[in-house]
């Protein structure tokens, strides 16, 4: 199809045919093909990147195909829009491109929504906002020695030189590229060596390389001493084939950061890139210093708390690389056209966050890794304390995966011994508070044993919701249908929030429904507990990790770097407590209102739960003193309760096994999820309810049962109706949907649905 052109184009006389582009846009749901001229000679080719106009509007676009202006075609080259500017050379390769392909045909979306997805932010489209011409960053500068002894640690020493030799001041970012760690820089400026401040970079961003021309490799750390363990792993990973893969099941602390910076050197060598995803931007920052410090400037960033430039920096390096490159980043990273690919590692396997759930494409990481590297070359490396039950069911030989353990803490430390509190037993003996007797000791003695502690809340805010006694109305949010969370503090003004539509609204005295003022929030967050453990244990010091204290690009990094110096006691935080973090002080932690994590409507409830917990316990005793696991329930009977305290995790596994292999539950049978929402709620069931006749015959013919339509879980956020259809089929099978836009050609204008192919949470 060819694209109405706002001017005419006159002809110059070029000597030389001209080129006639077909252009890949985003028009309509699946995008659309569109010629224009090369009117400009930018020697436009297949797979680059373009900006043309398309109706008026300024898109950016892919070139789909290349050639010649026949002669035949010379009349109409004037009616032919030109190329406005070439954005990125050889941005998709052909290769690269079919990998996509397949991957949109396994997630039932279009190849375009797919390359949308897998490109930086405003490669293709319409960008949304032009670049800005700047952003606050730290700049670390020297401040006068006056006569000051120099720092005892050589790192600290070298930070300064370096400091020096870049002329007095630098980028903070381009100090973490060299190798040096935040905590260090925030060291020296308590100690009056450094000054820190926030100025406007230029919009290109503070350089990623290093000071100078090249790396002074010799200041790079060099790799430590490898346990037994740690060494057999090494070498098992490294005798798989290509295409292959490897899961490492290591207890928390026993060293498996190590061997895949010995695996990355190993294919660094080899001349292939490495790439090292983890499931969340909190777990970045240690992760990159742990890299730059033994790979330097090779180490680049990719994830969401990237700034748009940076992405796309970080796209062209990977394109460009004239050396292997060490990528560290959140899922959305395994898209990265990293060629030749020798190492692909996903840390922390089993979390959750490597689901793409909305908006489409739904797609795991995991599952495209493990595709990647069977079509592309490279293996991968899967790790985690407690792997999910879909990696334990491919192990050999009934899959695909090899099986390496770490059975020992590189400390020599052993697992900390968990301690069950029944809050039954409290709450019999009249202790009301919701802090146990035992815990409150515990922490009330750690400043002066020089220990700190982490305690992990299962919600964020001060109360879950916010309650009438006399009637029992609770709070709802206007748009969703959930409980409005309480934030703030009692002390200090309140309000409410919705954490799926975040709005917000203010605490009333009264009950709309009864007027009584028996108003009264229940449940506790993160700022409650704060407020409760300030009241009682006065002078403990606190600090909150979680979304709301950790914003920012550098906010995880910081916060997790002052309690690492020692600013507070106790770390109070959400999930992101248990992911990762190698705190050595930490010798106490501690689970608050873990009936509140057992008792989800999730098929996967159990299995999540004691992940979590298994490796909450594993951030207590890492250094060189023990450590305690404390847990409140009132349930302390529960199967996951038990196996925490034994630390079986494997029994487990097998216990849960045999229980959804008896069901014909996932993963011993797939599942897809197709999920409905729109203004009205009865035209989303009513589209629904025809989705479902239209895909019943199909379901049948593949002996796979369709449930529903139904109304989703939550059933309404954001002012929108949910409802939702379960297709459950026999494992290892093709999903019974049509191929191309079917589903979606008989929907109501204001009616979107999405489809989640083997979705986490049903």
């Amino acid at each position: 199809m060819s694209a109405t052109p706002e001017e005419s184009f006159q002809s110059k006389g070029v000597a030389r045919p001209m080129q006639v582009v077909d252009v890949w846009l985003e028009a309509g749901r699946e995008g659309r093909t569109f010629t224009y001229a090369d009117h400009r000679q930018l020697g436009v080719s297949l797979g680059d990147l373009v900006v043309v106009r398309l109706r008026g509007r300024r898109l950016q676009g892919l070139v789909t195909a290349s050639r010649p202006l026949r002669d035949d075609e010379q009349a109409r080259s004037p009616h032919l829009q030109p190329v406005e500017a070439l954005l990125q050379r050889a941005a998709v390769d052909s290769d690269w491109q079919a990998w996509l392909d397949a991957m949109a045909a396994s997630c039932h979306t279009s190849s375009f929504r797919m390359l949308k997805a897998a490109l930086p932010p405003g490669w293709l489209g319409q960008r949304a906002k032009p670049p800005a011409s700047g952003r606050k960053l730290w700049w670390v500068a020297l401040l006068p020695a006056g006569g000051a002894p120099p720092p005892k640690s050589a790192r600290q020493q070298a930070l300064l030189e370096s400091l020096k030799a870049a002329g007095g001041g630098a980028w903070q970012r381009d100090l973490l590229t060299q190798g040096f760690h935040a905590g260090m820089v925030q060291s020296l400026q308590t100690n009056g060596y450094l000054l820190r401040e926030q100025r406007l970079a230029p919009a290109s961003g503070p350089s990623l390389e290093l000071h100078g021309d090249h790396c002074d490799e010799g200041g790079l750390e060099p790799p430590r001493d490898l346990t037994g363990e740690q060494q057999a792993a090494l070498e098992r990973f490294q005798e798989l084939p290509e295409g292959g893969g490897l899961l490492l099941w290591g207890i928390t602390g026993s060293g498996k950061t190590e061997v895949y910076l010995q695996l990355a050197a190993a294919e660094i060598a080899r001349g292939r890139h490495c790439l090292l995803l983890t499931p969340e931007i909190g777990l970045i920052p240690q992760l990159t210093d742990r890299c730059r410090n033994r790979f330097g400037r090779r180490v680049l960033e990719y994830h969401s708390g990237c700034s748009d430039g940076e992405r796309v920096r970080c796209w062209r390096r990977c394109l460009e690389a004239e050396e292997p490159l060490v990528v560290v980043g959140t899922r959305s990273a395994i898209f990265l056209p990293l060629r030749p690919l020798g190492l692909v590692v996903l840390d922390e396997e089993h979390d959750s966050s490597y689901k793409q759930e909305s908006p489409m494409p739904c797609y795991h990481a995991r599952n495209l890794a493990l595709d990647r590297i069977r079509r592309q070359g490279g293996r991968l490396l899967l790790g985690s304390a407690t792997p999910s039950l879909e990696s334990w069911s491919r192990l050999k030989p009934k899959g695909p995966l090899e099986l390496a353990r770490l059975s020992s803490r590189i400390s020599r430390q052993p697992l900390p011994p968990v301690r069950v509190i029944d809050m039954r037993h409290e709450l019999a003996e009249g202790h009301k508070q919701l802090i146990s007797r035992a815990l409150m000791d515990r922490l009330a003695a750690l400043p002066a044993k020089g220990e700190q502690a982490v305690v992990l809340v299962p919600r964020r805010g001060y109360s879950t919701f916010l309650s009438c006694r006399s009637c029992g109305e609770v709070v709802m949010c206007p748009h969703c249908d959930v409980a409005m969370t309480v934030h703030g503090s009692r002390s200090q003004q309140q309000w409410l929030r919705c954490h799926w539509c975040d709005h917000r609204a203010a605490v009333t005295d009264h009950c709309t429904a009864c007027g009584s003022s028996a108003f009264k929030p229940f449940g506790a967050g993160t700022q409650r507990v704060m407020e409760r453990l300030s009241e009682e244990l006065d002078g403990l010091r606190l600090l909150r990790f979680d979304r709301d204290t950790t914003g920012g690009r550098d906010g995880h990094r910081r916060l997790l770097a002052r309690f690492a110096d020692g600013e507070a006691d106790v770390l109070v935080g959400t999930q992101m407590l248990a992911k990762g973090m190698d705190l050595p002080q930490v010798t106490l932690a501690a689970v608050l209102a873990a009936d509140g994590l057992l008792h989800r409507p999730d098929l996967r409830a159990g299995e999540h739960s004691l992940q979590l917990m298994l490796q909450l316990a594993g951030r207590a005793g890492r250094g060189e003193k023990p450590g305690e696991v404390l847990v409140q329930t009132y349930s302390p009977d529960h199967p996951v309760i038990q196996h925490l305290i034994d630390g079986r995790y494997e029994r487990f596994l097998e216990e849960e096994a045999t229980l959804r292999q008896q069901a014909g539950l996932v993963p011993y049978a797939r599942a897809c999820l197709l999920r409905l929402a729109g203004r009205s709620a009865a035209a989303t069931a009513t589209a629904g309810t025809l989705l479902a006749e239209q895909l019943r015959p199909l379901c049948l013919a593949a002996g796979w049962q369709l449930l529903g339509p139904a109304p989703a879980p939550v059933a309404r956020v954001a002012g929108r109706s949910r409802w939702q259809l379960l297709l459950h089929g026999p494992p290892e099978s093709p999903i019974p949907l049509p191929e191309g836009s079917d589903l979606w050609d008989g929907l109501p204008k204001d009616v979107t649905l999405s489809v989640d192919p083997d979705p986490l949470q049903l």
